[in-house]
């Protein structure tokens, strides 16, 4: 079986995972790899890391920055990599958090476009999403399942970046990550987040700031190498390359990262899918 699952913890600070308040995340990055030295595009923002993460390239080249569907027009000059996945034969899914009756719509229209098959809503909290996934997961099914959970952020614009709330949203995305860290048996298991918060005001994220780019990104699974730590600067753009490589498909020379081929125990290019 072929299939990769990335979680993305929404404002999550690499400096919030610990043994002590993330566990399972830390856990994971000391058995297999953990990039110490990640960070997102700028601006630090989720619309515009959430595009560079669906299509490889940079907000100065995708141009998403403000949520809407402004951003449709552009795609057709672009390659999405659900898109890009979809063409060999893998399918990509997402579930997400509920989403209001008036956001449903736009981030459906955006995922469709874009090339995802389906998009689930499972509850509020990460472990509400965390078992809709696991539902999806059960099936055994080829292809990628990308799971977003907004728990850290949303407490960091409420109660500030590291206040006891955003720790305690922390320790709920991580036990959402326990229920799902079992995959690691057969699948490829990525972990990262969109942005950091806190490093200029304390809600919020957007402002140029080591800490507001800094995220985490741990890889784990079959032939994902162990106990290794990436020490050279990754970046989030670095994340799509990696996947399309993991699946055995040729990555788009418009993309702008690279594959972390070293995170990986034999850093050779994975035999393509068979379509």
């Amino acid at each position: 079986m072929r299939r990769l699952v990335l979680i993305l913890a929404d404002g999550l600070r690499p400096d919030a995972v610990s043994p002590g308040l993330m566990p399972s995340l830390d856990s994971l990055g000391g058995a297999f790899t953990v990039a110490h030295r990640a960070h997102t595009v700028r601006p630090s923002a989720t619309v515009a890391a959430l595009a560079s993460l669906a299509t490889g390239v940079g907000p100065h080249t995708h141009r998403l920055v403000e949520p809407g569907l402004g951003f449709l027009p552009g795609l057709g000059s672009l390659r999405p990599i659900a898109r890009e996945l979809a063409r060999a034969g893998v399918a990509t899914d997402i579930v997400a958090p509920s989403l209001g009756a008036g956001a449903l719509p736009i981030a459906w229209a955006l995922a469709a476009a874009a090339g995802t098959r389906q998009l689930v809503t499972g509850g509020a909290r990460a472990r509400d999403v965390a078992a809709a996934a696991l539902e999806r997961l059960n099936r055994r099914e080829d292809g990628m399942l990308f799971v977003y959970l907004a728990d850290c952020d949303r407490a960091g614009h409420a109660h500030g970046w590291m206040s006891d709330p955003y720790l305690a949203a922390a320790a709920e995305v991580d036990a959402a990550i326990g229920m799902l860290s079992p995959v690691t048996d057969h699948s490829l298991l990525l972990v990262t987040a969109d942005h950091g918060g806190g490093g200029v005001y304390s809600r919020e994220h957007d402002e140029p700031h080591p800490v507001n780019d800094h995220i985490p990104l741990v890889l784990a699974g079959p032939r994902v190498a162990r106990n290794h730590l990436v020490s050279r600067p990754v970046s989030i753009l670095d994340i799509p390359a990696t996947i399309l490589w993991w699946f055995g498909i040729e990555v788009p020379a418009c993309y702008e990262g690279r594959p972390l081929a070293e995170a990986f125990e034999r850093a050779h290019r994975p035999a393509p899918l068979a379509v």
